[in-house]
């Protein structure tokens, strides 16, 4: 998924473009040549999808009201403005979606960088633990009130360090809630 995400990282903004101003060059080609016989039309999604991510709101609508008027163009049905207004909308739909989900997963990765910048230079110690009892993050003062014997508290369980709270944790015994210990 990773590999996948990065398509829409900034360093490819020009090329993501480019790519999908081809394929809806292709799509249209294609639909044009084989319009006796198949409409291609629903093949404009994936390249609005694509390239949503860097464009302002207005122009996927705009991009969308486009290759819907070139779907129609190619289509092998009579024109029809109702076709043509849902099929805008379902291009726009999609592509707007798509920019919302880039939208929301560049900034929670922005928010979880500055959360561990502020837990890592922390002077007060930072122990974040799982629902199972093992530790998942550990800052520098912590690693060094808990001296661990091979330097890491990432994936060792909280039990060996603070059993209290590991007792806190345990779900089979009572029900969920969020703890916190201080010292």
């Amino acid at each position: 998924m990773l590999a996948f995400e990065q398509i829409w990282e900034d360093c490819n903004r020009t090329t993501v473009e480019i790519v999908s101003g081809g394929i809806i060059t292709v799509i249209a080609l294609v639909d044009w040549w084989t319009k006796p016989y198949v409409s291609l039309g629903f093949l404009y999604l994936f390249p609005i999808m694509f390239v949503a991510a860097f464009l302002p709101r207005w122009i996927v609508a705009l991009l969308a009201a486009g290759c819907a008027i070139l779907a129609e163009v190619f289509s092998s049905l009579e024109p029809s403005l109702v076709r043509l207004c849902f099929e805008t909308l379902a291009l726009a739909g999609c592509g707007l979606f798509v920019a919302e989900l880039v939208r929301n997963r560049r900034l929670t990765r922005q928010a979880e960088a500055r959360l561990k910048a502020l837990v890592e230079t922390s002077p007060a110690a930072i122990v974040t633990v799982d629902e199972s009892g093992f530790i998942e993050l550990a800052n520098r003062s912590a690693v060094d009130l808990m001296a661990p014997r091979d330097g890491k508290l990432a994936g060792a369980p909280i039990a060996a360090f603070l059993p209290e709270l590991h007792h806190a944790l345990r779900w089979e015994e009572a029900p969920r809630f969020r703890t916190s210990m201080q010292c």
